[in-house]
């Protein structure tokens, strides 16, 4: 092999002529070589590295790659649930969720078993609102299309409980549906806190019991001074009246109807609401507040305008509900056996005239 050959040879992109490898300049144009990388490129090979898998949720198709959500934290819709295999091979990502304009730690969005998360409740909570909503102007259609509604009836007054009496059913749904525990929503079946709930309750319905009477002298008074601007004294009277001349099976049925009622209600505004918010606030008496007045608006809201005149009256038994639930450290049998008991006596004692 000759001595030229040895030399390795490259080109001039000016002129084109040969120049050795070792030359910086051009010999025939005196030109700065340029240096042309070589089409052969040594790729390094990447280290292996997890492969990034991520669940895509069904109900609004975001991609989920926390390894401890078993729900989608967008909708709260249930996720695939991940085998301890693929839970190895997920790419971690730092454990936040971008939600609204702030970043918040996953272990935020994790579903426990007896506590509400602050999302799940208000879900859970703004879906009874829903039920009772469409319940409600389904009922009102019905009754507007089907009944004589010149005249009050007991049947009417029965129906008119069945709102209240259904939209309790959606927690009790959810947690047995998520295999979760009761004592979320403060029921408890320990034979000590079933017999306090029911001594409380006792307790409770008296103090229900005198809010009502001054509910209603402060009804009669504004009445007497012609203040009755939505004629509430009149429509609680014939409701009363109606109740009396009705038959025994239909006060029965009433008061059962009645007796759900305040179960379902206890359920969500107590169970639920009281409890989700009790995440959010340090002080127990601000949610002893919002829990009222929350009610309250709900209340007048079905019942406006005569729900105006009961506005204070729902705001301070559902105050009183509210520090029962609290001295009995969430015990909700406690709430529960106060609006049952309370319930029941205001029936006896209209139907006795007394």
């Amino acid at each position: 092999m000759s001595e030229e050959n040895k030399i390795k040879i490259k080109y001039c992109v000016h002129c084109g002529s040969n120049v050795e490898e070792n030359k910086t300049y051009c010999p025939t144009c005196g030109k700065l070589i340029i240096k042309v990388k070589s089409d052969k490129t040594i790729v390094k090979p990447k280290p292996p590295g997890r492969l990034e898998v991520a669940r895509k949720c069904p109900g609004c198709g975001s991609l989920i790659t926390s390894t401890i959500l078993d729900q989608c934290p967008i909708c709260n819709t249930e996720l695939e649930k991940l085998t301890e295999i693929k839970k190895t091979i997920i790419q971690k990502k730092p454990g936040l969720i971008f939600t609204s304009k702030k970043l918040e730690p996953e272990q935020n969005f994790i579903l426990k078993k007896d506590t509400w998360n602050l999302k799940e409740g208000i879900n859970v909570f703004g879906t009874c609102i829903y039920v009772l909503v469409i319940v409600f102007f389904l009922l009102f259609t019905v009754i507007s299309f089907q009944l004589d509604t010149t005249t009050l009836s007991v049947q009417e007054i029965v129906l008119s409980q069945v709102p209240e009496l259904l939209f309790g059913i959606y927690p009790i749904w959810y947690i047995f549906n998520k295999k979760h525990s009761f004592t979320k929503i403060g029921i408890y079946t320990e034979s000590k806190k079933i017999l306090l709930g029911i001594a409380v309750g006792i307790l409770g319905a008296i103090i229900l019991i005198l809010i009502n009477y001054m509910s209603d002298s402060i009804i009669n008074f504004f009445s007497d001074i012609g203040w009755d601007f939505f004629d509430v004294r009149t429509s609680i009277i014939e409701q009363n009246q109606v109740i009396r001349d009705s038959d025994l099976l239909w006060i029965i049925l009433l008061m059962i109807t009645l007796c759900i009622g305040a179960f379902s209600s206890e359920i969500v505004f107590r169970g639920v609401l009281h409890n989700t918010l009790k995440q959010k606030f340090k002080n127990d008496f601000y949610v002893i507040i919002l829990v009222a007045l929350t009610y309250s608006l709900v209340m007048l809201l079905f019942t406006f305008p005569i729900g105006m005149s009961f506005f204070l009256a729902n705001f301070l038994m559902f105050l009183v509900l509210g520090i029962i639930f609290e001295l009995t450290n969430g015990n909700i049998s406690a709430t529960i056996f106060t609006n049952v008991f309370y319930n029941l006596v205001i029936m006896i004692l209209i139907y006795l005239n007394l």
